[in-house]
């Protein structure tokens, strides 16, 4: 059985570590280290999975580490790693704007290096994970990779290093973008005369529905929206209104800004 190690029990932790338990359970045994005693508790009881204190125990035993800590503190936690890493470890990143060449400066050019751009839709088992491979790591070890993501999600590979900050802007940080459009959709279906309860589950089911009808037809966005606006009719005008208030720029520089906020923190 391999240990599946997590430095850090946070948020994307717990949606990792259980999907891999819930989809290849019986495989692998998951492990989190996290200075903080509720973030373990809430981990161990929503994974299932066993925490401890100790990051270099955890370094110790894990056959796949996955580095689930903010950006800020990855340098003290890759000081801490590279003194008790095995060296047939894969380690894995899912820190955003923490390139394979810092994370090369710190482990060294051997360690086997994944770095992965999950998102929070992971926490329902429905996320989104574009990986690279490192140089240090086999295609077999990217696989493996692929195949625990899998439980939480579809999982996309590349190889542009380059490509994970537009990424970042449209898969990690979407979400969020999504939420700011139905929370706004909320507000104008209260404006317009709904209850708040109902104008919610309205926005919810619709945004679900839309997002599926779109992922099973396998036809373009253009397309759909096209055959659902009549000439002249409700959606061509608020199609209409959208358009004049900079609807599609707006989302244009939403998605620009975060792909250069990830290049700047890589950067730092």
């Amino acid at each position: 059985m391999k240990t599946i190690g997590f430095a850090g029990a946070g948020n994307m932790a717990c949606a990792l570590g259980g999907g891999i338990l819930a989809s290849a359970g019986a495989e692998f045994e998951v492990l989190a280290s996290d200075p903080s005693e509720a973030a373990r508790v809430r981990f161990a009881d929503e994974t299932g999975g066993r925490t401890t204190d100790d990051l270099a125990g955890l370094a110790a035993v894990s056959d796949v580490l996955v580095l689930a800590v903010k950006p800020q503190i990855m340098p003290v936690v890759l000081g801490d790693l590279a003194r008790h890493l095995r060296a047939d470890t894969i380690v894995v990143s899912i820190a955003a704007g923490v390139t394979l060449a810092t994370l090369v400066e710190a482990l060294g050019s051997e360690t086997r290096l994944v770095r992965a751009m999950p998102n929070t839709p992971a926490l329902v088992r429905r996320g989104m994970t574009v990986l690279v491979r490192g140089g240090g790591a086999e295609a077999s070890d990217l696989n493996l990779v692929e195949e625990l993501l899998a439980g939480v999600g579809r999982v996309l590979s590349v190889e542009d290093e380059s490509l994970l900050d537009a990424v970042t802007a449209v898969s990690g940080s979407g979400p969020g973008f999504v939420f700011a459009y139905g929370e706004a959709m909320v507000e104008a279906a209260v404006a317009a005369g709904l209850p708040v309860a109902m104008a919610t589950i309205l926005v919810q089911e619709t945004l679900a529905g839309a997002a599926e009808l779109w992922r099973s037809s396998g036809e373009e966005a253009a397309s759909l929206r096209r055959q659902v606006t009549s000439k002249g009719g409700t959606t061509a005008a608020g199609l209409e209104a959208l358009a004049a208030a900079g609807f599609a720029a707006s989302i244009r520089a939403a998605v620009e800004a975060a792909t250069q906020r990830s290049r700047d923190l890589s950067a730092d």
